[in-house]
């Protein structure tokens, strides 16, 4: 029962960190998207004297793309400490169910033992008893035998006295 309790206890945990991590994977992307954007945005302006793109311009591209790309290291970071943790609940899940299927074997086992120990004492006492009804039926019939003697002899007496 405590087992169950504990699966229990780990998947609804498991349920609800999945979900902020999910919520902080989501706002790990929006993050990089806005950051996206701003690049792009960035990419279409032309600052330049002839309608190009300056040095300035080109600078804050590289700054853009270098924001992208550490925050691109931190959704890996994220993804990476997700699965993990999801591997680890999951092993605890399964080495649960382990323990569990190794507690009810362990039962079916005794039970079973159990079962035929009580159809062995079964068999012996329905052994007694075949006996005790052979033994009561000899009873009977040497009880038979000696009423008819006693009733033969008394009416044997009663027509010599006669």
């Amino acid at each position: 029962m405590r087992k169950i309790v504990f699966c229990l206890f780990v998947t609804v945990f498991s349920i609800g960190f999945a979900s902020a991590q999910s919520a902080d994977l989501g706002r790990l992307l929006q993050e990089r998207d806005q950051l996206y954007h701003q690049y792009d945005s960035l990419g279409r302006e032309k600052n330049a004297l002839f309608g190009g793109r300056s040095k300035k311009d080109l600078q804050n591209m590289i700054l853009a793309l270098q924001r992208i790309i550490a925050k691109d290291n931190e959704i890996i970071r994220e993804v990476r400490r997700t699965s993990y943790q999801k591997e680890s609940n999951l092993y605890g899940q399964s080495r649960a169910a382990g323990d569990r299927i190794y507690d009810l074997e362990s039962r079916v086992s005794a039970l079973t033992s159990q079962l035929k120990r009580r159809n062995n004492e079964l068999a012996d006492q329905q052994a007694a008893t075949a006996d005790l009804i052979g033994s009561m039926r000899k009873l009977q019939i040497g009880v038979m035998l000696l009423t008819a003697v006693i009733v033969g002899g008394a009416y044997y007496m009663y027509r010599k006295r006669r």
